[in-house]
């Protein structure tokens, strides 16, 4: 029962999912908001919301493992939706077909990935802190241009603040569900289950929102989303650890080290591909994307 419920409010997620990123298509261009602020913010934060739940919910719980598994595994399973996407979309080559080549937010979430690996215990929350709030000023500084569009919607706005507000309901209940799940797994190392399960199951708006988005063509909204939400999803890792009594960056065992790793490399991996603006390169970096990660997702029950 508990899997069906499960199956059936992941649905409902999805669908919801498809309709935000269709708002956020149209507010992009309907208004001045542009891509940037729309992808990188709006969408981002609203997608992100699962793992601020799960994740304060697993320190108040007394059990920050798997709160740093499932940020961990959510901002690599991000890349690697990204980079599955790029090749089942071979045709757009999405990778290569955007204005923006996102270096300023790569080398933001690569710092961040540092310091979380040199564990300056309250500096480093400090310093995810104040990245995000940089990264966050400069967004909404972006000049944007009103795109041309033959979508007529009245009050995009609105209705992208009730499907976010439905969104995030779903998002909340499908992560409780999911949590309820790992407990019929006790003998599986908390890093593990959330990276893998609760990594997987949040990250589900935001991989879905991307699908959305690059159906609609909006390639740089779409990887805005992406890339905006990992960063959202570090500043929730540094909130997390205010509310431990240790710091959580000690929670760092060998599966988060894995996970902490093939970040780092999936990251460079994406930016090269964003930067060469190659077709056959970018098909080649996104099939490196996904060997990484299933290589570590194989090493965590081998």
């Amino acid at each position: 029962m508990d899997g069906i419920l499960f199956l059936v409010l992941a649905v409902l997620t999805s669908f919801v999912s498809i309709k935000l990123s269709y708002y956020g298509d149209v507010l992009s261009k309907q208004t001045k908001l542009g891509s940037a602020l729309v992808g990188g913010l709006l969408i981002a934060s609203v997608t992100s919301l699962p793992e601020f739940v799960t994740s304060i919910s697993a320190v108040i719980l007394d059990n920050p493992s798997l709160s740093f598994g499932d940020i961990l595994g959510s901002n690599m399973f991000n890349i690697f939706a990204l980079a599955i996407y790029n090749l089942l979309f071979f045709k757009r080559y999405i990778l290569s077909n955007t204005k923006n080549k996102f270096i300023f937010e790569i080398l933001i979430l690569l710092i961040e990935y540092i310091f979380i690996l040199l564990n300056l215990r309250i500096l480093t929350t400090i310093i995810l802190f104040v990245l995000y709030f940089l990264y966050a000023f400069k967004i909404s500084k972006t000049k944007c241009e009103k795109e041309k569009s033959n979508i007529k919607e009245k009050y995009p706005l609105l209705k992208f603040i009730i499907v976010s507000i439905i969104l995030i309901i779903l998002s909340i209940l499908l992560t409780l569900q999911a949590d309820k799940l790992t407990h019929t797994y006790p003998h599986i190392a908390s890093s593990t289950i959330g990276a893998i399960l609760l990594g997987i199951t949040t990250s589900l708006p935001e991989v879905v929102t991307t699908y959305g988005l690059i159906k609609y063509k909006n390639y740089d909204m779409a990887i805005a989303n992406i890339l905006g939400s990992n960063i959202f999803n570090f500043l929730v890792l540094s909130i997390s650890d205010l509310f431990n009594d240790n710091s959580i960056y000690n929670m760092v065992d060998i599966n988060s080290k894995m996970y902490l790793y093939g970040g780092i490399l999936v990251t460079i991996v994406l930016l090269f591909s964003l930067i060469k603006k190659n077709k056959f390169l970018s098909m080649v970096l996104s099939i490196i994307i996904a060997f990484i990660y299933l290589i570590i997702w194989y090493f965590q029950f081998d």
